[in-house]
């Protein structure tokens, strides 16, 4: 469900708004978390945790949308890092608050922290975002708005006199939701250039789940940690992710202007620049090359370093560099896929989010049968060698991308005419 509710959710959101589509997943979430903190039936528990997947991440690849709806691609660098960051630090600091509660208050309890943590951030989210300078359609009106405009429509209240709503807004929307192409979300994999860079990058991390995966067994066997610890040693992992969005943030913006004015452009942040006439895959893959070799000689060393027995603080320095190359990589290449698919970018983060689940689903399920039969130095150093070996499709779309990328705003061209 983790690789395929982003599909359904991602293109509904291309087509009625972000926000419905927002409280659709969380209510699934809220509702789904409920469930399993009272629940004691195995097959319950399966098909809860289910629509709980369902929920949560389905809102990565909307976040991913949301960006790419409102920053050019000049600043667009920073914004997604700032998502990006929230992102890998998750994963990272969930053990430590879940071998927190595990330990104290027993395993229901995470579950509660998880609906009290939502609501929370329902509300605060609320409180930040408003209502907006635009009149929202009729679909992502709240039931008090709808409410109100009903009492005006009532009382024979023009709405339309009231200077917000003269404000000019979106097109309506049609009135019965239309059907989620998810063919269209798949067939992304397929284009020539937007697909590659989705395949290498989720090969990164597929190998990044299978240094992650073994770690609480490695670290329990080895130093005889209780819950908390174990989920300690995920910090730097953390760490080192939200460093590496950051940065890579900065950098990102700094290298887009620094390529607009060598080729005499003057970025537009308010309308945004033309990237159909401008070399957007130079200017977000030339800086890729220092993350994708921290992140490889992260790879290939964690198995020696794990096999070494060494102290605790080898690991995790290992662990540190593989975030911050891995965030940083996932940075630049998710913010040049939003780029060179403007136009649905819902889909291209829920696609991404299909090849992702799939390849770390393939490496949790293999990484222990591998370290079985390879031992854990050339199991991680077989994985580097993949991920290497993939390196070119940088090159190859670097250099030929312009020239697909033409192509496809061609071929959009020519169905919109018919």
């Amino acid at each position: 469900m983790q690789a395929i509710a982003p599909l359904f959710f991602g293109d509904l959101s291309d087509q009625i708004g972000r926000r419905p589509v927002y409280m659709m997943t969380f209510s699934i979430y809220i509702g789904a978390n409920v469930g399993l903190a009272l629940q004691n039936n195995y097959a319950a528990l399966m098909v809860l945790g289910a629509m709980q997947s369902t929920g949560s991440s389905a809102t990565v690849a909307i976040g991913s949308a949301v960006i790419g709806d409102l920053t050019t691609s000049a600043d667009r660098g920073r914004y997604m890092a700032a998502v990006q960051a929230s992102v890998q630090f998750a994963p990272a600091l969930a053990p430590v608050i879940g071998g927190l509660l595990s330990q104290y208050l027993r395993w229901r309890s995470t579950f509660g922290f998880l609906v009290i943590l939502t609501g929370l951030f329902l509300l605060t989210a609320r409180k930040v975002v408003g209502n907006g300078s635009v009149p929202p359609p009729r679909m992502s009106n709240s039931l008090i708005s709808a409410r109100l405009h009903r009492k005006r429509a009532a009382s024979n209240t023009n709405p339309e006199s009231s200077p917000r709503q003269q404000t000019a807004g979106p097109a309506k929307l049609p009135r019965k939701i239309p059907i989620p192409n998810i063919w269209a979300a798949v067939r992304i994999v397929f284009e020539k250039d937007v697909g590659p860079l989705m395949i290498f990058m989720s090969l990164f991390v597929m190998a990044n789940y299978a240094m992650i995966f073994p770690l609480q067994d490695d670290v329990r066997r080895r130093y005889d940690f209780n819950d908390v610890q174990v989920g300690l040693c995920f910090i730097p992992f953390a760490i080192g992710s939200v460093l590496g969005t950051l940065v890579m943030g900065r950098v990102l913006s700094w290298h887009y202007n620094r390529v607009a004015k060598r080729i005499g452009v003057s970025p537009d942040r308010r309308k945004g620049d033309d990237v159909r006439n401008f070399p957007i895959e130079k200017a977000r893959l030339d800086i890729i090359w220092p993350c994708l070799a921290l992140i490889l000689a992260a790879i290939a060393s964690w198995g020696w370093v794990i096999d070494a027995g060494t102290i605790l603080a080898a690991p995790l320095v290992v662990l540190f560099f593989a975030g911050f190359g891995l965030a940083g990589l996932i940075t630049i290449l998710l913010t040049l896929m939003i780029d060179l698919y403007p136009m649905n970018p819902g889909r291209v983060s829920s696609c991404f989010n299909l090849t992702r689940a799939s390849y770390s689903a393939v490496s949790t399920a293999v990484v222990l049968y591998m370290i079985d039969a390879w031992g854990y130095d050339w199991t991680y150093v077989s994985m580097a060698s993949i991920v290497l070996a993939a390196s070119p499709v940088i090159w190859m779309v670097r250099t030929r991308g312009p020239k697909w990328r033409e192509e496809r705003y061609q071929r959009f061209q020519s169905r919109q005419q018919e």
